[in-house]
């Protein structure tokens, strides 16, 4: 029996809502709580270290996402054939998958921080504050690895409540740690900048811990736990082969990113200015659509173990619709204040005009980026991780580069159009990586052997 069309509609926002949360937590608040207090030691080298060291520890998080994600399809796919010993034993081999690779990350971090921050010679005083930073949060990052494992599992079998849960309860331990051990309040030692990392350790520990005690002691996951003492070098293959794609694609993404920042650079301090500002501005209208984009690859999953092919691009489709209205709101309110939310970035007014030129034009284009992550995200739950990878790649490679760079050698005095060609590049090209999502979808090829 179908499901109504209404409640199909409900049921997808009731993903969506913990899965937004999840983003704002993780991709605003807990950043910016972390650099308030870390401004108030009122030490540049402590401010820079901890940039330095995020930048770092972010590039290390696409990894565990990436085994999180294959932890996602794998359990999902299992989830929608209702094999549920199979969805234990993928649990087990996700937590093996993710504690190994975090142990190999962590330690090679712990033992080797100082040469690390030699690698990106820096100034010695950064590094003096910079690697015992890195040593502590180093303990933290094992745990995060461990937690992505388990947060695959939750997501696979739809439960992005508890995800949301578990990032919560970690937010507030890690404020109130962070706050506690960087000036040492309420009788616990006074760490300072080192404090900070303190409170990242403790957080993952205590999200860990939350969602394993979750998974054991949740009556109605007895069918999952009962099949979490064996697992199979099978289930730990298929976890890694599905994941080292969404790493190199993720990869690729902050690459270009990286690219832009390169030609966007010799336009002078007011374009690197109102890039920033774009930037921040793009990735907080864009917190829905990448919320979509994980409830997109649990349910497409889930449909696809359970065969219902017709019901993914149905799915898809309405999650596509539901993502761009979100979107489009946040951008058209950001239009229609735009002077004020750039001046909060721009005190002195230098780039204020090159951003609010730019901005209406780049955030139509953004729409092309929705698009291609929507679809990509559906893809990878249907296991087709590998054509997404490629696809990333060689528009990267084939197109982006060459046509950004083009642009930023053309001969042309306006400042605002070149740095609007130069932007606007990668959404167009990002919308035509989408034609080819279109194509495989419309092809009928993309339903491989289910694992």
């Amino acid at each position: 029996m179908s499901v109504p069309y209404i409640e199909r509609y409900r049921s997808i926002l009731g993903y969506f809502f913990p899965e937004l949360v999840t983003a704002i937590i993780l991709g605003t608040i807990l950043g910016l709580v972390d650099i308030k207090f870390i401004l108030s030691l009122q030490s540049t080298d402590c401010y820079t270290a901890l940039s330095i060291t995020n930048i770092l520890t972010a590039f290390i998080m696409k990894v565990a996402e990436g085994l999180s994600v294959g932890a996602v399809i794998v359990c999902g796919q299992f989830e929608g054939q209702q094999r549920y010993d199979k969805v234990g034993h993928a649990l087990l081999a996700a937590v093996c998958v993710t504690g190994a690779i975090g142990l190999l990350i962590s330690s090679t971090l712990y033992f080797n921080a100082f040469s690390v921050y030699g690698l990106l010679q820096v100034p010695a005083s950064i590094v003096a504050v910079g690697a015992p930073f890195l040593k502590m949060r180093a303990i933290g990052i094992l745990f995060m690895f461990l937690f992505f494992g388990l947060i695959g599992f939750l997501r696979g079998v739809k439960n992005t409540r508890a995800t949301m849960y578990c990032y919560i309860v970690g937010s507030i331990t890690f404020i109130l740690f962070d706050y506690l051990l960087i000036f040492g309040k309420f009788g616990c030692p006074k760490l300072g900048f080192q404090g900070s990392a303190a409170a990242f350790t403790i957080q993952y520990a205590v999200m860990f811990f939350t969602a394993l005690l979750y998974i054991l002691c949740k009556p109605s996951y007895a069918v999952y736990r009962a099949q979490m003492r064996t697992t199979s070098r099978e289930l730990v293959r298929s976890i890694i082969s599905l994941s080292w794609p969404i790493m190199f694609d993720k990869a690729a993404l902050q690459i270009e990113r990286i690219w832009m920042v390169r030609l966007i650079a010799p336009l002078g301090a007011y374009a690197l200015g109102a890039l920033g500002v774009i930037r921040d501005m793009e990735a907080l209208a864009f917190v829905p659509a990448v919320a979509f984009g994980q409830v997109a690859t649990l349910l497409a999953s889930n449909e696809y173990g359970a065969h219902n092919y017709a019901g993914i691009k149905k799915i898809t489709l309405k999650i596509m619709g539901m993502a761009a209205i979100f979107v489009a709101t946040i951008l058209l309110f950001f239009s229609a204040n735009l002077t004020t939310i750039i001046g909060m970035f721009d005190r002195k007014n230098a780039f204020t005009e090159l951003a609010a030129t730019a901005f209406p034009v780049v955030s139509v284009l953004v729409f092309f980026d929705l698009l291609q992550l929507v679809l990509a995200a559906a893809l990878r739950g249907t296991s087709n991780v590998k054509l997404v990878m490629w696809t990333r790649i060689i528009s990267c490679v084939v197109l982006f580069m060459p046509m950004s760079y083009l642009f930023s050698w053309l001969p042309m005095s306006n400042l605002a159009l070149r740095f609007i060609l130069i932007y606007g590049s990668f959404n167009v090209v990002n919308g035509l990586t989408s034609l080819v999502y279109l194509y495989w979808f419309g092809s009928g090829r993309w339903r491989k052997k289910i694992i």
